[in-house]
């Protein structure tokens, strides 16, 4: 569904809903440098992914959602978060276009087929992910390593809550599902390999 499908009513409230949000991140992150869209026509879903590229003072890169916490599960609940994907400013050595592309598919999957919004979340590993990448698994979890205005953002009449999206390896995924995600910090805070370095093995 495009933007010109959607009813006055409709259109208005995504438009009150970005102010709120692109306004925080851009406060935080600057300006971006792309948005993509993603729609499913026929339960009125309408999400955008906003990259904004490391600069010199962070050295992190952002992808992040506009929408989603408004998008609605088969079953007619709402996803009710946004989600943010960090990574080197090298994107592990993906394109920009090649992480939206895989963070749109994450998204889809997440809409059609998660009962929750449910953290921590574990996502096996997966052939979606770019080919560049060690960490093809998929951990959703509450946000870590940003400013804390940016855990819950108010839009107006709601507060929305930004999840982190972390790329996993296989062998984290399994110490998630087996040991719990306090087992999984431990290993991030011992390991000489950044949590945001898809690459790492």
């Amino acid at each position: 569904m495009s933007l010109e499908q959607l009813s006055n009513e409709e259109r208005f409230a995504l438009d009150i809903r970005r102010t709120y949000l692109l306004g925080t991140y851009m406060n935080e992150w600057g300006l971006p440098e792309s948005r993509m869209n993603l729609s499913k026509t026929e339960r009125n879903i309408h999400v955008e992914i906003y990259y904004f590229p490391a600069t010199m003072q962070s050295g992190i890169a952002r992808f992040v959602t506009i929408g989603l916490s408004q998008a609605t599960r088969p079953s007619g609940e709402p996803v009710t978060a946004e989600w943010m994907l960090a990574l080197q400013s090298d994107l592990g050595g993906a394109t920009a276009d090649r992480v939206n592309s895989y963070f749109a598919d994450i998204i889809t999957h997440h809409i059609e087929h998660a009962p929750n919004s449910d953290i921590p979340r574990v996502m096996k590993s997966s052939t979606l992910a770019p080919a560049e990448w060690n960490a093809t698994a998929l951990l959703i979890d509450e946000l870590r390593g940003e400013n804390e205005a940016l855990e819950n953002i108010y839009t107006g009449h709601e507060t929305v809550p930004l999840l982190w999206v972390i790329p996993i390896t296989t062998n984290e995924a399994d110490l998630i599902l087996e040991q719990g995600i306090e087992e999984f910090d431990t290993h991030v805070e011992n390991s000489d390999d950044s949590i945001i370095d898809p690459r790492r093995p």
